[in-house]
């Protein structure tokens, strides 16, 4: 893998976080939005325990739950993993094997890599 594709495989990485991010916050901003009209406040819970969960615990937990899936899925996606041992090639990892052009976890050189020093 070449410099310039492990950057372009992390360029489109860094894009679909952004994606999935976006995707994350968006029942939550809808949902707090739509409370405060008329058309779901009758559907928000009389309890305030059963509120706090409906309105707050559960946007939050879903939004983390699509964030370590995309933490895990992601690399496996863009094929950001170093062949020999699996290291994601995600911030600082990434940083240090495109100066590199080794993987930090196993030293294992990166075919196309190292042939250019980083300019």
């Amino acid at each position: 893998m070449t410099r310039d594709e492990l950057a372009r495989r992390h360029k489109a990485y860094e894009t679909e976080r952004a994606v999935v991010a976006a995707f994350g916050y968006s029942p939550l901003l809808l949902l707090y939005g739509l409370v405060h009209t008329k058309y779901l406040r009758p559907y928000v819970p009389e309890s305030k325990g059963q509120a706090v969960l409906v309105m707050i615990v559960i946007p939050i937990l879903w939004f983390a739950l699509l964030m370590l899936l995309h933490r895990g899925l992601g690399p496996l996606r863009h094929k950001l993993r170093c062949p020999a041992c699996g290291q994601r090639f995600v911030g600082d990892e990434y940083r240090a094997t495109l100066e590199t052009g080794r993987c930090v976890r196993c030293a294992e050189e990166l075919a196309g890599t190292s042939v250019t020093p980083l300019a």
